[in-house]
């Protein structure tokens, strides 16, 4: 069951940089270098969170259906 909650956070993870990155992408066209560095670090920050919400959720959910 372990190895299920790793596999799931790993494609999490992909999941969100590859949500953070595309946002950064199109920002990129608008925006000057200085406001994209910025919006780069405050989307990187908001994918870091939701990946360790979802990590502890899973945690959380094998922790309690192995009891």
């Amino acid at each position: 069951m372990k190895h299920e909650s790793t596999s799931s956070s790993g494609m999490l993870l992909g999941m969100a940089a590859g949500a953070a990155l595309g946002a950064v992408g199109v920002m990129a066209a608008t925006q000057n270098q200085r406001q994209l560095r910025r919006t780069t670090r405050k989307v990187m920050k908001g994918a870091e969170n939701a990946v360790l919400q979802l990590d502890k959720m899973v945690g959380d959910f094998v922790e309690k259906h192995m009891e």
